[in-house]
């Protein structure tokens, strides 16, 4: 079993977008899990893929504005944090 990774990304859903689309395009990266924060604009996921800047490559092409924030590794009981 891989490791599973919590990833963060600041960024503002706009009503113009729907979360089906997003849901459709994290769909395709193999995220299991993603939440939303309207009040903080914040995006987390939770994938065993590590290369944040792939997800946030995909995104971006799908037409979201996204800063990526912090990747935890979920398996390690120290929780590595990479800001």
């Amino acid at each position: 079993m891989g490791n599973t990774y919590k990833i963060f990304f600041r960024t503002n859903i706009k009503a113009t977008k729907s979360l089906q689309k997003l849901h459709d395009c994290l769909k395709q990266l193999n995220v299991k899990h993603w939440a939303y924060d309207f009040q903080e604009f914040l995006l987390t996921l939770t994938s065993e893929l590590s290369d944040f800047t792939r997800i946030q490559l995909a995104l971006r092409s799908a037409g979201y504005v996204c800063h990526f924030v912090k990747l935890e590794n979920m398996n390690e009981t120290n929780r590595v944090s990479l800001s």
